[in-house]
């Protein structure tokens, strides 16, 4: 099977090679010229960015009714290549006395009702030097002919130029448009100026739009028809549509911050009579063509092209859609639906998985075409390919995103706390993993503390954001014990996104990344927050002492015995200032407290670091505080200042007295 296909691609090659030349030798004078349209762009050699090697890529289009080999060919699955002639056969001339021929152009697109065919061919030529002596390389390309129906330069050679300059840019804009642009001509008393929208492709945004002007690098070309046709940045073409026919409009795209770097474009605009059965694009299809779309590396983009016949009587009629050349691995669907009417839209889906390799401009240009063979005015679909960002991730807490420092209050322990660590990503094709890590975004080793003792985190749940954002979200729920008062720990949270589908040899084009923020989670000391059905006695056999200590603490309990409301908060012990040298050991002995009952108060001290001085400084002191609950029966019932004053008369007298005992002599 191989073989007999490949004997018929060779066969069909010679027979149109023959039917080429003979019609460019006989046919020219009969139906006039093939050109229909062209566009040429470059850019420079990945492999070798050191040398002065470029790639220029023509795209042409011509009749395709001349030669119905023309379609067999067209309908070759591997692109049949073909070879261009004419009464002056296309010529590229490179600027510096080389010229390079169309003999291997590839179909990349046709159309039977418009009757055009749509090729490419990429020529590779190394230049002397990067620039002309300072000047761009102009490449040209020419030949003849133009239609013989044009209401401008009919049957007349064509030219188009281009600006090279390796030393300013890498590569030039792209220009894509369908060969042929219709138009209606309105009725009567309505407005005959139309507009249509050039766009290009590649990386450049900044683009300003000229028409040729005599004299210069770029030909005129209008042939008295300047007031027809006006052309403005950002690539809008406004046509006078009040007379019926066909002209070319030939315009050329600047780089605007080096003009001189340009690239041509030559379409036709086709101007037929006014019909109410004119097909268009429905107004979900108009929406997707006035903005700019993004796809990234790995991940599928899709887009509804929809269509329908205006005001359509015979349910014979449908519409289909003519397409401009795809950008690499894009496919289209089949057209759902005749599109007799807008409740019956015919749609065809544009699906493409961008690479690497394709990141930058691209743009796919459509019309709808009815079966009486008219057609809309071209809509363009923009997409701009991007490298996968790497997704942003917060973590709040009662509505309010946390800083660094975590909450403005601590937590207090009886509550329960609901965090949601929240990544986003900008494509909303990713997928996002929330996990809790270290700092520096790696895991958590075995014994290290990731989430906060006894907390839980839930499993993960995504919504749509605004735009194209996508969120997921995991919530991390704590509820401080009894033994976390004085907890103090920074904890982290990472997102990391997912690498796509494999593409154009790569992987992972969407190449996996993680983004870490940290929060401080701390808990308030000797506060303790009453919950349904506790009593003083309760809590207090809580932390092994007794209700008579506890309301010692809590002034604000009138009664004992009277019962507590669930959210009350009660003090569980005294804030103690820490002092230079002081160890947490010396400092619960004094205070009656065993280690445990220490620690127990106070999370941020380890049992076996109870020996150990937590300051030396009153500035490094300054801002510590433990929780201390004395027992009085245990504790040193002696002060330092005991000893000290023991022998001073005013320290003796110190007691309910009516005279007041005299005060030390100065």
């Amino acid at each position: 099977t191989t073989k007999r296909r490949s004997a018929m691609q060779r066969l069909l090659l010679a027979l149109a090679l023959l039917l080429a030349c003979s019609a460019g030798a006989q046919g020219q004078s009969d139906a006039g010229g093939h050109f229909r349209f062209g566009t040429l762009f470059w850019k420079r050699v990945e492999s070798e960015p050191m040398s002065n090697t470029v790639e220029i890529t023509i795209e042409t289009a011509w009749r395709r009714s001349y030669s119905s080999n023309y379609f067999t060919a067209a309908q070759m699955p591997d692109h049949t290549l073909m070879q261009i002639n004419g009464k002056e056969s296309p010529v590229l001339d490179l600027g510096d006395g080389k010229m390079m021929y169309l003999e291997k152009v590839k179909i990349t697109a046709w159309s039977q009702a418009e009757d055009w065919f749509l090729g490419e061919q990429v020529f590779r030529h190394t230049y002397d030097r990067p620039n002309n002596a300072g000047q761009p390389w102009m490449v040209s390309f020419k030949g003849c002919c133009r239609m013989k129906e044009l209401r401008n330069n009919a049957n007349q050679a064509w030219e188009m130029k281009m600006g090279i300059d390796m030393l300013k840019a890498s590569m030039s804009p792209r220009v894509v448009a369908l060969p042929v642009v219709y138009f209606s001509k309105p009725a009567a008393n309505l407005p005959t100026q139309m507009m249509f929208n050039l766009r290009t492709a590649m990386a450049y945004d900044d683009i300003i739009w000229t028409a040729p002007v005599p004299g210069t690098n770029a030909p005129a070309n209008y042939d008295g028809l300047s007031s027809v046709v006006r052309i403005m940045s950002p690539g809008n073409v406004t046509v006078d549509v009040a007379q019926e026919g066909m002209l070319h409009v030939t315009a050329y795209a600047h780089m605007a911050a080096h003009p001189e770097i340009m690239v041509p474009v030559d379409v036709i605009v086709r101007i037929s009579p006014a019909a109410n059965t004119d097909p268009q694009f429905d107004e979900a299809t108009r929406m997707l063509f006035a903005k700019e779309h993004v796809a990234r590396p790995g991940f599928e983009f899709s887009a509804d092209i929809g269509g329908f016949m205006g005001q359509n009587t015979d349910p014979a009629n449908y519409v289909g859609f003519t397409v401009g050349p795809l950008p690499e691995g894009a496919h289209l669907s089949t057209v759902r639906g005749k599109g007799t009417s807008p409740s019956d839209v015919a749609v065809m889906t544009l699906r493409w998985t961008p690479c690497t390799h394709q990141i930058g401009k691209s743009v796919v240009c459509f019309d709808v075409v009815n079966s009486l063979g008219m057609a809309s005015t071209q809509k363009c679909l923009a997409i701009n390919v991007v490298a996968d960002a790497a997704p942003a991730v917060s973590v709040s807490l009662g509505g309010v995103t946390l800083g660094g420092m975590g909450s403005a209050n601590p937590l207090l322990i009886g509550v329960s706390y609901v965090f949601q660590v929240t990544g986003t990503d900008f494509n909303s094709k990713d997928m996002l993993m929330i996990k809790p890590t270290k700092a520096d975004g790696s895991m958590c080793g075995p014994g290290e503390a990731c989430i906060p003792p006894t907390s839980m985190m839930s499993a993960p749940y995504s919504w749509m954001g605004p735009g194209t954002n996508m969120s997921t979200a995991v919530n991390l729920t704590f509820a401080p014990k009894h033994n976390h008062g004085g907890y103090v720990m920074q904890h982290c949270f990472s997102a990391s996104d997912s690498c796509g589908a494999p593409c154009g040899g790569v992987s992972c084009p969407g190449v996996i990344q993680n983004t870490t923020t940290c929060i401080t989670i701390r808990v308030d000391r000797c506060q303790f927050v009453v919950r349904q059905g506790q009593e003083l006695q309760e809590i207090a056999a809580i932390y092994n002492s007794d209700w008579l200590q506890l309301w010692s603490l809590n002034h604000q309990l009138s009664n004992p015995d009277v019962n507590l409301m669930p959210g009350n908060i009660v003090n569980i012990g005294h804030l103690y200032a820490v002092q230079p040298y002081d160890k947490p050991q010396d400092v619960a002995v004094r205070f009656g407290m065993s280690d445990e009952a220490f620690a127990t108060l106070n999370a941020d001290v380890r049992i076996g670091a109870m020996g150990m001085e937590q300051c030396q400084s009153v500035t490094e002191c300054s801002s510590m505080r433990w929780c201390i609950l004395p027992s009085s029966c245990e504790g040193a019932s002696g002060s330092i200042y005991q000893g000290a004053y023991a022998d001073q008369p005013w320290f003796a007298a110190e007691k309910d007295v009516l005279a007041t005992p005299p005060l030390p002599a100065k």
